[in-house]
């Protein structure tokens, strides 16, 4: 029996390239934008509600475009939407590097947040998820790994270059970054989904075609059984691409296929939205203010990076594992679970002046940032299949975003008032018991349902 090497299924090249641009895009997070507070509000005399402003601004603006930017994404394809935003981040990062006044400020990262949220969270994503259902979870995954692995490396060169040079080199730097690793490979490797290239979702009839060479029928079935016809709900199993058996241990081989119209008249849909903004503003809360709130308990400047640092290697271990986990158990229980850690980890914080209570804090929002990230598409397409899954995940996103905007300037307004952050991490530990409550009324709306 002759064997012939297997050529890689492209669905992962796309999930490379994505994965990249997720990595440079540590431009647009706000744990790295929390290293630039100190410095920037000293020699300008911001405060922190002027500087949360720019975040949450740029946020609802990002969530206006997200649900054009998801329907574009089902339509076209993330290669366009993926570049472009690129660009706009690079643009805003160098122009950062030379601000002079409060107004620069707010149009550039306004600029840079709105391409973070409204065209390279949903490009990244979904692009992910139209090209695998079988490893899915993994792939989706693999690109929240890797953003949390761009704040990992990027985090403490940031830091290295604003204590050796200054912060405006760091914006510099920022955007070469996103330019080299993240415009440049989606511009030449993003392609809309498998079938625009003639393969079937996760690559089964391409493997099929090169071990039999013919039998066109034979791998038109392979390739329905691989991809499924997006109408019937549970299975247990499903062929592999060397023709073993593979255990799905509940995901769908066969894909509901829900139009956008159906969607949002299930009440899962809107349970679903309300839990996932709620969650964003409270763990949002807290990111853009962790680095001034831990220097105010008394850790030092690098101390406080470092949680960082440890945030998001907490969180790009948990990306994969979630990933991996959700092929295996139901998303919406583990994404149950993220909420509960969540609400938890909100008291760690309060409570943390040391460094081991701020690194388990640490730990444990890492998992639950990644864990939120990585579980929310997986569940809407374990809900409505990928027929719509751009246009889904804009509108999610779009909640999410409006929850970033709530949140960071909500406990600036509380700082500002109070001096502490204590009641603003109070209440927003109660939002996530809030969020988890809904998210388990949610319930997966059957197939006699789809009209």
């Amino acid at each position: 029996m002759r064997f012939k090497p297997r050529r890689i299924y492209y669905g992962w090249w796309v999930a490379a390239a994505a994965s990249s641009i997720e990595f440079a895009n540590a431009a647009t997070a706000i744990g790295i934008l929390t290293i630039f507070v100190n410095p920037m509000s000293q020699e300008f005399g911001w405060n922190r509600t002027e500087v949360a402003g720019a975040t949450s601004l740029g946020a609802v603006l990002g969530a206006v475009l997200a649900p054009f930017s998801g329907r574009l994404v089902d339509r076209f394809g993330a290669r366009v939407i993926l570049a472009v935003g690129g660009l706009v981040v690079v643009a805003g990062c160098l122009y950062l590097s030379t601000a002079q006044a409060l107004l620069g400020f707010y149009a550039a990262f306004t600029l840079i947040r709105i391409a973070d949220q409204g065209l390279i969270k949903i490009g990244a994503s979904v692009t992910a998820g139209k090209w695998f259902l079988r490893y899915r979870g993994r792939a989706t995954g693999l690109v929240f790994f890797a953003s949390s692995s761009g704040i990992i490396v990027m985090a403490p060169i940031v830091q290295l270059v604003i204590t050796h040079w200054d912060w405006r080199a760091a914006w510099v730097v920022l955007a070469g970054v996103m330019l080299c690793v993240g415009v440049i490979p989606s511009a030449l490797i993003i392609r809309r989904q498998p079938e625009d290239l003639g393969l079937t979702i996760d690559g089964a009839s391409a493997e099929g075609n090169a071990a039999e060479g013919n039998a066109a029928e034979g791998n038109a079935a392979e390739g329905n059984a691989a991809e499924g016809n997006a109408k019937v709900g549970e299975t247990t199993g499903t062929l592999s691409n060397d023709g073993s058996s593979t255990d799905l241990s509940g995901q769908d081989r066969d894909e509901r296929d829900w139009p956008l119209s159906e969607v949002i008249r299930t009440p899962a849909f809107w349970l679903i939205l309300a839990s996932l903004f709620l969650v964003s503003t409270a763990t949002s809360g807290i990111g853009l203010h962790l680095v001034p709130h831990l220097t105010q308990q008394g850790l030092t400047p690098a101390a406080a990076v470092g949680a960082i640092s440890v945030m998001s290697i907490a969180g790009a271990v948990s990306a994969l594992a979630a990933g991996v986990l959700a092929e295996r158990a139901s998303p919406k229980l583990l994404l149950i679970l993220v909420y509960l850690l969540g609400a938890v980890s909100m008291w760690v914080l309060i409570q943390a002046d040391t460094l081991p209570e701020t690194y388990l804090f640490a730990v444990l929002q890492g998992v639950v940032g990644s864990g939120v990230n990585t579980l929310a598409p997986l569940m809407w397409a374990n809900y409505y299949g990928r027929r719509t899954l751009g246009s889904i995940f804009g509108l999610s996103r779009a909640a999410q975003v409006m929850g970033f905007a709530v949140g960071p300037l909500a406990s600036a307004i509380v700082f500002d008032q109070t001096g502490s952050y204590r009641g603003a991490f109070v209440a927003l530990s109660l939002v996530a018991l809030i969020a988890s409550v809904l998210l388990a009324a949610s319930r997966r709306p059957a197939i006699d349902e789809l009209a």
